[in-house]
């Protein structure tokens, strides 16, 4: 069945138009409750309080109905505007930076898979920095539309997986699920504002009760805290029973467009093993990703009542259907997915002397020997190698990749001297030795002075770095040793001695 048959649009145009409805009553429902317990606050704490009506009239309720529609137009017409930004910007998400080997990869993934979809929308191809496993698709009625990954998910599947989770993202677009997730996201997320705001008052006890005047503020207050809850309960409801009907949607779509259902059950299974982003990603976003990202045991059952309460259907059911389209058992493709995981490491080892040959000159010269600096490509990220002490120079903003990406272990002699340097710089704060943060380098990019300091207070190798234009630069064998702390978790957070 093609996508782009006319039920399938038409069907798409009937749930948005359903969903928008339902907005609108919310709105009205909700300006309908304030104002009555605006005019009853107001009523019943003034001094014509016998004698005043403490609800809403039908020509006053007709007002306030007036104001939600123009406030619920407003509303949506920026929020649909200006969803696409709203939501990235809220999880911290980066363009692809060209440069980057696993980036330009998935960029080029979009691509394809967005030309097998007919290229009805502009996709943009986002990365969201953190170690965590997860993807995601907005899009606007401008036909625009952005696709997610975070860098945990480059650096763990392959390409075909990789392939296969951007194709179910498409999926989401071309059915129109990804717009009406992105509005509903960018619209409700108004009554989390509000209630954000709420906690936060009551939580720092800005409102204190001196008197009648005061007791009633904080009833009301508590009153509109009770109220929004409610509505973002029942909005919880419809946006909960709608996302778990889109994923399956979805991973049919993906079929259809890579016919490798195998890939796609495997990188479902290898995100549902690791980290999926809780904490770093906002609750009310959680139903735009391909996985829920907060883990949930009623996340893995089936019924009216997990319907009610789990954004996404059971990864066990996903991988089950997706397994019977390939003719494959389900437990032989979480074997796979184990077993590649297994054989993601090799040893890290010095550039081969055919490889130094094919290595670009840059325009940095190396702070401590005066050589001209490599371009390298270091774990897929862009770096500047000095072939005659082995140092190697970074752009900051690149140093979190590779501190995800687990491309090769490491041999004993880095384990080791990392052992000893994060004992070494342990011994030195508990003596109250910091190293001073002073000038030893120049940056060979702007000529500034690099200061040398801890990387951080709880991985305790020296670096130097230009606060100026952010770039780092490793002595031999320092990146080695940093990225072995972090990839093994081998830290002490310290205390402010």
């Amino acid at each position: 069945m093609a996508l782009t048959y006319t039920e399938v649009q038409e069907a798409k145009s009937i749930r948005i138009l359903v969903f928008f409805t339902v907005l609108l009553i919310f709105y009205f429902i909700v300006a309908a409750i304030l104002g009555n317990l605006t005019k009853s606050f107001f009523t019943l704490n003034s001094e014509a309080a016998v004698k005043g009506n403490p609800f809403l009239t039908p020509k006053e309720l007709l007002y306030v109905l007036f104001f939600a529609l123009v406030a619920a137009i407003i509303h949506t017409i920026y929020s649909v505007s200006n969803a696409l930004s709203l939501i990235t910007h809220n999880m911290d998400a980066q363009m692809a930076d060209p440069s980057d080997k696993y980036h330009e990869r998935f960029k080029k993934i979009v691509d394809d898979v967005n030309v097998a979809t007919g290229s009805r929308y502009k996709i943009t191809p986002i990365v969201i920095p953190t170690v965590a496993m997860n993807a995601f698709a907005i899009s606007d009625h401008r036909k625009n539309a952005v696709i997610g990954v975070t860098e945990g998910l480059l650096s763990r599947l392959n390409r075909q997986q990789l392939e296969a989770v951007v194709a179910h993202e498409c999926g989401h677009i071309v059915s129109g699920d990804s717009f009406q997730t992105t509005v509903g996201c960018a619209l409700f997320g108004i009554y989390a504002a509000m209630l954000a705001g709420l906690g936060k008052i009551f939580r720092e006890g800005r409102v204190r009760s001196s008197g009648k005047s005061s007791g009633g503020i904080i009833l009301f207050l508590l009153l509109v805290y009770l109220v929004l809850n409610v509505m973002q309960f029942f909005y919880n409801l419809i946006r909960l029973f709608v996302s778990r009907d889109r994923e399956l949607r979805a991973d049919a779509i993906a079929v259809k467009l890579t016919r490798d259902p195998v890939s796609l059950s495997e990188a479902l299974y290898s995100i549902s093993r690791g980290w999926r982003g809780m904490g770093y990603i906002d609750r009310n976003l959680e139903s735009l990703f391909i996985v829920n990202p907060a883990r949930s045991e009623v996340d893995e059952k089936e019924g009216l009542f997990a319907d009610l309460l789990s954004t996404h259907p059971p990864i066990g059911k996903r991988i089950a259907i997706l397994a019977a389209m390939a003719h494959v058992d389900a437990k032989n493709i979480e074997d796979s997915v184990i077993a590649q995981e297994k054989l993601s490491g090799h040893v890290r080892a010095p550039l081969a002397a055919s490889a130094m040959q094919g290595l670009k000159t840059s325009s940095f010269d190396c702070p401590r020997c005066k050589q001209h600096l490599m371009e390298e490509e270091y774990e897929g990220a862009l770096a500047y190698r000095c072939l005659s002490c082995g140092g190697i120079l970074f752009e900051k903003g690149r140093l979190p990749r590779i501190m995800i990406r687990k491309e090769k272990d490491f041999d004993e002699r880095v384990q080791k001297i990392a052992e000893l340097t994060q004992k070494d710089g342990l011994m030195r704060l508990h003596d109250k030795v910091r190293p001073a943060v002073e000038s030893y380098l120049k940056c060979p990019k702007c000529g500034r002075d690099m200061m040398r300091s801890f990387y951080t207070m709880a991985y305790l190798v020296e670096i130097d770095s230009c606060i100026s234009c952010n770039m780092v630069w490793f002595d031999k064998d320092e990146l080695e040793i940093l990225q072995y702390l972090i990839e093994n978790k081998k830290s002490d957070i310290v205390a402010d001695t």
